[in-house]
């Protein structure tokens, strides 16, 4: 139903999403009454955003599923060829209900098409034909299902990201080529899960490549409806990487550097995050009566960011310890088919597993705290991006810190900012007075402007530095006037300035619009063919695609202010 406000744009209304709603509601009240005072002070005044706040204590935030280590392989004896194929696509339907029922965030396939290879091979299925086309007809009901159904809560899809590129077997790209033109080909109905395409020089880059053909299959999808997004494992973000062991969330949380083991994402999580409100620390330093240089301000941005900063590992650690009194038994189906590195073993305690997950300190608003706190441009100052580098370089020297002291894997993270893109500004505006507040929205992150004008190779040039800092995760995107649709040449020049510029994950954006009447498809006001003006208009909101008419103020008003990085094509000023 159209008109209900919700937190994030994926809700719909349903009587039993509006039970869920009003008991989330209590909930989320009981935890901030239950919290320790100067927790739930930071949080209500809008300094910082405990997220999840319902599932504080109770459950982790999202995971990037092992589905090798106990994949029920003993299930299907017996089967028909058949019925094993269907029979993978169940079992990772099932999977998605039932941890989307014990987690509060984001389930990732960290390699959908390499894992697809080692099933089929354990299975000894054959690669005939028909066996094929019933494995590129199951992966493409898997889509429509992942699309469609809004069985989470009773009002959302599932937040489900394919990972995939790497696999060069036969069945794996099979499997790569028949998610991609799907996708592609499918109407503007078709706009989940997010597909993640991962680059990596040797294996997709370069015409010799051998999957260099479905480099260029994802490049003409991502011309068309912005996915696949690309993550890349040759920039400086990444080259240490092996990527087969390293995946990404469509909401960009990124789980790598482990305290106690390897390396990787597969198997692994995050547990929790609180995201840190840069702008209004940035307004309560200038409303100081004091005069104060440009520098001044920055150092005591410095120092306000640091004692709320350690408030919020507080948080953190606080939330991990009310983890870890679950029990093995309140995560019935991590337990039964063992997705994270370490079982969940009921005679020993949660801290084995949950220690290998992520406690991330997120930020946003870089750009309009630095307009605060100087007065220059973040787009076009290369001062301000100086000084935003040395303060994002200071949140994360003191996440190290923090990592090194707790011995827990902290993580700076860049924050999508769905909801509190618009919530903390709302608050902000009630105490302070500045033109930055005007516009109804922070910038996510570390990026620059929405309207900053800037062509994507300089965009990128920008935000490329602060992706090595932001180890929680990060993205940039560049946005396009309209779709690039064959100029597959474009978006290929932005992903190869992505690696040379240090970017981890990378997006294209573009206005999409369909007309409800007739099907036309393009960016219009009024459909050009029929003449209604009855259209469906696809953005994306923090990382995934949604229909406009359901995202939050903030990011409507974001929406509005965007202005494109380029015409297609683009040239380089």
């Amino acid at each position: 139903m159209k008109g209900i406000q919700f937190d994030n744009a994926a809700q719909r209304k349903t009587y039993v999403g509006w039970v869920y709603e009003a008991g989330t509601k209590v909930i989320k009240e009981r935890v901030l009454d239950e919290l320790p005072g100067e927790f739930a002070r930071l949080h209500t005044e809008g300094l910082i955003h405990i997220h999840d706040l319902d599932a504080y204590g109770q459950t982790y935030n999202c995971l990037q599923m092992d589905l090798l280590r106990s994949f029920p392989y003993g299930r299907f004896d017996g089967a028909s060829t058949f019925r094993k194929i269907t029979g993978i696509f169940d079992h990772f339907r099932d999977v998605i209900i039932k941890l989307g029922n014990e987690q509060s965030g984001g389930i990732g396939f960290p390699n959908f098409d390499l894992d697809l290879e080692v099933i089929f091979t354990e299975f000894d299925i054959p690669q005939t034909s028909e066996n094929l086309q019933a494995l590129r007809d199951s992966v493409e009901a898997f889509i429509d299902w992942c699309n469609y159904s809004r069985e989470r809560c009773g009002q959302t899809t599932y937040y489900v990201s394919l990972n995939l590129g790497l696999a060069t077997g036969q069945l794996g790209r099979h499997v790569t080529r028949s998610a991609i033109e799907y996708f592609r080909d499918s109407s503007l109905d078709v706009i989940k899960p997010n597909i993640i395409f991962k680059v990596k020089r040797g294996v997709n880059c370069a015409p010799s490549d051998p999957n260099y053909d479905l480099f260029q299959l994802a490049l003409e999808s991502s011309c068309k409806k912005m996915i696949p997004t690309y993550l890349l494992f040759d920039s400086a973000a990444n080259a240490a990487y092996e990527p087969a062991k390293v995946a990404i969330m469509g909401c960009r949380t990124k789980v790598v550097a482990d305290v106690y083991g390897e390396d990787r994402s597969v198997g692994r999580g995050n547990i929790g995050y609180v995201t840190i409100n840069l702008p209004r620390i940035a307004l309560e330093i200038d409303a100081q009566p004091t005069r104060r240089t440009a520098e001044q301000k920055l150092q005591q941005f410095k120092s306000r960011w640091t004692e709320v900063a350690e408030t919020v590992v507080a948080i953190l650690l606080h939330r991990y310890s009310d983890l870890l009194h679950m029990t093995a038994d309140d995560f019935p189906c991590n337990q039964k088919f063992g997705l994270w590195v370490k079982d969940f073993d009921p005679e020993q305690s949660l801290e084995e597993v949950f220690r290998h997950g992520t406690l991330s300190i997120g930020f946003i608003g870089l750009s309009d705290a630095i307009e605060i706190l100087t007065g220059d441009d973040f787009t076009r100052s290369s001062n301000a991006q100086r000084q935003g580098y040395e303060l994002v370089e200071h949140m994360r020297c003191f996440v190290d810190i923090y990592r090194e002291k707790h011995a827990l894997n902290f993580t700076l993270l860049a924050s999508s900012g769905e909801f509190i893109s618009g919530r903390f500004p709302s608050i902000d505006a009630d105490h302070f007075d500045h033109p930055v507040l005007e516009k109804g929205f922070y910038t996510n992150s570390f990026h620059v402007d929405v309207d900053s004008g800037l062509n994507p190779l300089e965009k990128i040039a920008v935000e490329g530095p602060f992706h090595v800092l932001a180890n929680g995760g990060c993205i940039s995107y560049v946005e396009f006037s309209a779709a690039p649709l064959a100029n597959t040449e474009a978006v290929a020049e932005v992903v190869e300035a992505g690696i040379e510029h240090g970017v981890n994950y990378l997006g294209v954006n573009f206005p999409l619009d369909r007309c409800l009447d007739c099907g036309e498809q393009g960016t219009f006001d009024q459909c050009p063919r029929c003449r209604s003006k009855r259209i469906q208009r696809i953005r994306r909101v923090s990382g995934y695609l949604e229909d406009f008419e359901f995202f939050t103020p903030g990011k409507k008003a974001e929406v509005e202010n965007r202005r494109p990085n380029s015409c297609v094509p683009f040239e380089v000023r």
